[in-house]
């Protein structure tokens, strides 16, 4: 089987649309970066900061300017409308060559993006540079080692996609190796609800763009979507449809 490629300029838009957190979801975030205790930033950097959903939540959260990494055009221009002068910012740039001086970042935040980097101890080189002495990397991500979201279980083939992720453990190690001192995993569940055909048609719209659908072939694809549409506890065409989802935050500190 070959995998078919993730083209994220021509996909900017659907990923925008299914992807971007319900505001309840995103609240569970904020709950648990607050809980940290980190003390206020100056600069954070959104690495890999895609559709730009989290550039405005990290400068409120952090009282900082924020910086998003991004290597896709598409993306950086989804998120334009996030961009807010002297508060947020969005440049060209990949995790192992980060466009950003040594020691500037208090923070920075990697979300759903480390199983995407192909050179991750380069990547946490370019981390260790890039952070002040006494700051985070703040990691927020879906790992080999976590249950495999609710709703994604009745695909067939997704065992073999789940394996294609890093564990928790593989990432600290990692990041450890590159000089980053692990200090703590906070899991966050999120929930999601949906109308059933609503969901269908986000998880058509994200067939080659999303991580976990990518891999699969077509027939499990199609598959894995006649069956959650199907699942007994639907009650109608209108059903609401609950999904949860375990996601760590790995908290490292720049030693």
């Amino acid at each position: 089987m070959t995998e078919r490629a993730i083209d994220y300029d021509q996909g900017a838009a659907a990923y925008q649309a299914a992807r971007t957190l319900p505001a309840a979801v995103l609240a569970a975030w904020r709950d648990a970066v607050v809980a940290l205790g980190l003390a206020p930033a100056a600069l954070v950097a959104d690495i890999g900061s895609g559709t730009g959903q989290f550039l405005r939540p990290l400068a409120s959260w952090f009282g900082a300017t924020v910086v998003g990494v991004e290597p896709s055009a598409g993306m950086r221009a989804a998120s334009r409308p996030a961009v807010v002068r002297g508060a947020a910012a969005v440049v060209a740039g990949t995790a192992e060559a980060l466009p950003l001086g040594s020691g500037g970042v208090d923070i920075a935040w990697l979300s759903t993006v480390v199983h995407q980097i192909r050179g991750l101890d380069q990547a946490v080189r370019e981390l260790h540079r890039v952070v002040r002495s006494g700051g985070h990397v703040l990691v927020r991500g879906y790992f080999a080692d976590l249950p495999m979201v609710t709703v994604l279980r009745r695909f067939p083939g997704m065992d073999r996609v789940a394996a294609t992720f890093p564990t928790t453990g593989a990432v600290v190690e990692a990041c450890e190796g590159g000089g980053l001192r692990f200090e703590a995993v906070t899991p966050v569940t999120e929930v999601w609800t949906f109308d059933r055909a609503v969901w269908a048609e986000r998880a058509r719209s994200l067939r080659h763009v999303d991580s976990a659908f990518r891999p699969l072939t077509d027939a499990e694809f199609d598959a894995g979507v006649a069956a959650v549409l199907a699942a007994p506890d639907a009650r109608g065409a209108g059903d609401p449809l609950v999904s949860e989802a375990t996601l760590n935050l790995v908290v490292l500190r720049r030693p």
